[in-house]
């Protein structure tokens, strides 16, 4: 698991990695809305020029030809109206295909953005095509509607919704529709995975194709070309507004790219409806044309017609030439005659065009030993990126890791042990079970994607068998600590809003009804359905999981308050397993094969996605269904245990204990601590007592699916105090809490994250999820944090309030809140109080109302019969009254500051 070879950063000059053999872009990334989020190219576009510009008096499209123009305010409008009219007159689905065709017109962009804000696929295609080459193109994309001239309408065969003819009154009428509902654009969700357009080309080689592109391809386009105007506009006055010359047809790539970046730049487009280079050079002169797309044979007419000479194109700044490489000589010949013009080099694929350019100022560099761009002042990972499927593929968490262990290992390798009872499954035992398990749920239970299951149990190989035979049906698996109190646990049940519940006998009793009941674990029922005869393995394998739908609903207290369910998709997930599998340092053969001791639930969010990663790395794990120290000492004996998940107290205890002496620990490599910071004095004792043992800390939360930083290797490892490196694929800031700034290395502020194991926030609770979750991605995680120079990570301190016990999360505000239910407290606060065992200890500071002789021993046990034991307060104070800040708060600081004081006064 340790990473050694330097050679697998990727190089600050090149890009390149050795390790993966790719090359990796060296400007700093665009900001992108989160995958998760429910957004179209429409909106997406939109809702940028609205931000941008207010004046809808600027003029959008000129048809060159005839005069006709649209202003911004009426394109805009015209978009609704259409939109809505299409919705309310035509039987139209999401995903359906409408085809285009018709000649350059300032209706094409209206009906582009209308039918891309329904999350209708547009396919455009040129109006000079045959017969025979539409019919194949509609034989590819099936369109069940289109949008055609009069004239061109007559190559289209009959469609399912049929023909709208653009040149109609008909059609007029429904860009003007009176009382439309302006919200019924936002009434439909577009995933950004959903397919935009089907634009057609001829691929590498053969027969024309119909090329798939998605909301999330253009909106990434359309957020670099918004990113540019962005810092371009910084500290500058604000630039004239670009007017574009269309010499590209709007269903080429070019063209649909060029008009959505029109509206995102609120700039101007010029077009005729049949290209004619001395119309053209008339266009430029009469509408200040400052910018045009242009093939090679285009320049070399710039540079040898003396028809430029007849008009004024001053207002011309810069052509972007593609299509086919521009030779030297006539680059050298343009810029001679036009001096004042920027030649660029463009390079069109199939998917999105892309420029090259030798403007270096608008290359904002990554420092590549912390990750930070002053540009942006965003921490960028310096681990290789890694590689993840497709967004658009449907992928469930269980497949994904399938693949990866098919890879990796051997059948007959043990997955799992229970060293309770010495039983375990190997990979082979595991799998036939989750498919016999998939496949009986199918077939018992009126399950549908997307529902939620509930689960309620002590650990058992139950538990992982159900994650993934749910999660590969489709089903959100939402696991509950089993010690959870009935209240604790019905809270929980009506966030989530579980339809059915798999608990064992012992614990079903804590659960409500729900629609399809409880199914009992240690029942012969349950156990029947893992070894079911004939199963049709096919049923695992039937369902399409959206990599972007919820997986699991894990319980967390988020950054503040009471437990909320945290939303994490498969992608969360399947990227955090990613970074893991390829990643790892490659094997040696005299390596020991790599078991886990797991010290931490299943339920956890910890225990959750090292399940899934120790399936994907094809290794083994070992649990107890309780966990004790003795017990773990003698599992390590027994499994040759490699590695453990600790918390900070676990790691005392290995130091403090002479238990451990007792057993032959000596196949331990590595212990990974985290869930509360590691003091360097402790981490430094334990080295000096376990020499061969690498102890690294990471840090995650359950908003992050577990992940955010970790220790790489044993160089990474001997830097006590830290929490690592950023994970692949993350970025990060450090935001000071008073000012919003963002801060560079060295400067300590609130951590926030963002990439692709972020969640989608908490499940019905859309308040707590925009308090944390901000529009553009970033998880503001509470705790105060600090980049070194050279991208290593400290936490310093918790914004938040949360108490952390044994690496448990105890919310204040929910102690508090059944402290204040008691009949004789007026008052009351709950802090953090330092216990060498635990980390924290919940400490209440009560006030009594007048006459109350409520003791120490009373609040203690009041609250114990109400919680989960690790929510126990084991400290109580009495105090006069709570201090507060003017709007109400609890100044915790001052409890905190006033406990210590205390403490040492006794001493």
């Amino acid at each position: 698991m340790a990473e050694t070879d330097s050679n697998r950063l990727v190089d600050p000059e090149t890009g390149f990695s050795r390790q993966t053999g790719t090359y990796s872009c060296l400007r700093p990334p665009i900001p992108l809305p989160p995958i998760n989020q429910p957004l179209s190219i429409a909106e997406f576009c939109l809702s940028v020029f609205h931000s941008t510009s207010t004046d809808g008096a600027t003029t959008f499209i000129v048809n060159a030809t005839t005069g006709e123009m649209l202003f911004y305010s009426q394109f805009v409008s015209q978009v609704r109206s259409l939109a809505y009219s299409l919705q309310q007159r035509y039987s139209l689905c999401q995903n359906d295909v409408a085809l285009v065709l018709s000649p350059p017109s300032v209706h094409i962009p209206v009906v582009y953005l209308a039918l891309l804000s329904l999350g209708i696929v547009v396919s455009p295609a040129n109006p000079l095509s045959s017969n025979s080459e539409l019919a194949h193109q509609i034989q590819l994309s099936k369109p069940v509607v289109a949008f055609a001239t009069s004239q061109t309408s007559r190559k289209i065969p009959s469609l399912k919704h049929g023909t709208i003819i653009l040149d109609s009154p008909e059609f007029l009428s429904l860009l003007t529709q009176p009382n439309i509902d302006n919200d019924v654009i936002k009434r439909v969700n577009v995933n950004q995975s959903d397919t935009a357009a089907i634009l057609y080309s001829s691929g590498t080689t053969g027969r024309v194709k119909g090329v798939m592109i998605t909301h999330r391809n253009l909106i990434a386009m359309m957020a670099m070309i918004h990113h540019i105007n962005t810092n371009e506009a910084e500290g500058n006055e604000k630039p004239p507004r670009s007017v574009t010359f269309f010499t590209v047809p709007l269903f080429h790539v070019f063209g649909f790219f060029m008009l959505l970046g029109a509206v995102v730049s609120a700039n101007t487009v010029v077009f005729l409806e049949r290209f004619d280079f001395k119309e053209m050079l008339r266009a430029v002169e009469k509408y200040k044309v400052t910018g045009m797309p242009v093939s090679p044979p285009l320049v070399v007419a710039f540079v040898k017609s003396d028809l430029t000479k007849k008009y004024d194109l001053r207002s011309l700044q810069g052509l972007g030439c593609g299509g086919a490489p521009l030779g030297k000589d006539i680059s050298q010949r343009f810029k001679e005659k036009f001096p004042n013009v920027l030649l660029i080099q463009v390079k069109t694929e199939n998917s999105v065009p892309m420029a090259e350019t030798d403007t270096n100022q608008r290359r904002a560099v990554v420092d590549p030993n912390t990750g930070f761009c002053s540009q942006t002042k965003t921490f960028h990972s310096i681990r290789p990126p890694v590689p993840l499927p497709p967004p658009s593929q449907p992928l469930s968490l269980p497949h994904y890791a399938l693949s990866l262990l098919r890879t990796s290992t051997a059948g007959d390798t043990t997955f799992i042990v229970d060293a309770t009872n010495d039983q375990s499954l190997s990979y082979s035992q595991f799998i036939a079970q989750v498919h016999s398990l998939a496949y009986s749920l199918k077939k018992n239970y009126s399950l549908s994607q997307n529902d939620v299951a509930f689960i309620l149990s002590p650990p058992s190989f139950h538990v992982p068998l159900l994650y993934f035979a749910l999660m590969a049906l489709g089903i959100v698996v939402s696991p509950s600590n089993p010690l959870s109190s009935e209240s604790e646990i019905a809270h929980q049940v009506r966030l989530s809003k579980p339809v059915i519940a798999f608990a064992t006998s012992k614990m079903s009793s804590k659960l409500p009804s729900l629609k399809l009941g409880t199914v009992i674990l240690d029942s012969p029922k349950f156990q029947s359905f893992l070894t079911q005869p004939n199963v049709d393995a096919a049923v695992f394998d039937s369902v399409k999981v959206s990599q972007q739908d919820t997986a699991a609903i894990l319980y967390s207290s988020g950054t503040t308050g009471r437990v909320k369910g945290v939303k994490l998709s498969h992608l969360n997930i399947i990227a955090l397993i990613a970074g893991y599998y390829h990643i790892r340092a490659p094997e040696q053969a005299d390596e020991p094969h790599p078991v886990s001791f797991f010290t931490v639930p299943f339920f956890h969010v910890f225990g959750f996605f090292m399940l899934a990663r120790v399936f994907s790395l094809g290794e083994t794990m070992v649990f107890t269904e309780r966990f004790e120290f003795v017990a773990m000492l003698r599992a390590i004996e027994k499994y040759k245990v490699t590695f453990m998940p600790v918390s900070p107290p676990l790691v005392v205890a290995f130091i403090k204990l002479d238990l451990t002496k007792k057993y032959d620990l000596s196949s331990l490599l590595l212990l990974g601590s985290g869930g509360a910071p590691l003091g360097k004095e402790v981490a430094e004792r334990f080295k000096e007592k376990f020499p061969t043992v690498e102890l690294v800390q990471g840090y995650g939360l359950t908003e992050t699916a577990g992940g955010a930083t970790r220790v790489v290797g044993p160089e990474e490892a001997a830097r006590y105090g830290t929490v690592g490196r950023l994970g692949e694929n993350m970025e990060a800031k450090i935001v000071d809490p008073e000012t919003g700034e963002a801060q560079p290395p060295g400067q300590r502020g609130e951590l926030w994250l963002r990439g692709p194991t972020v969640m989608k926030g908490y499940v019905g609770d859309e308040k707590a999820t925009a308090e944390t979750l901000d529009s553009q991605g970033w998880l503001k995680t509470g705790d105060i944090c600090y980049f070194d120079s050279e991208g290593f990570v400290y936490i310093v301190d918790r914004l938040k309030e949360l108490i952390k016990y044994k690496a448990y999360q105890v919310p204040p505000a929910e102690l508090e809140h059944l402290l204040l239910s008691h009949p004789e407290i007026a008052d009351a606060a709950v802090i953090p109080y330092p216990d060498e065992e635990a980390g924290q200890i919940p400490m209440a500071y009560v006030v009594r109302n007048p006459g109350s002789s409520i003791t120490e021993a009373g609040v203690m046990d009041f609250i114990a019969k109400q919680v989960a034991p690790y929510k126990k307060i084991r400290r109580v104070a009495f105090i006069s009254s709570i201090p507060k800040s003017p709007a109400g708060k609890i100044l915790r600081r001052e409890l905190v500051t006033h406990s210590l004081s205390a403490a040492k006064s006794k001493l």
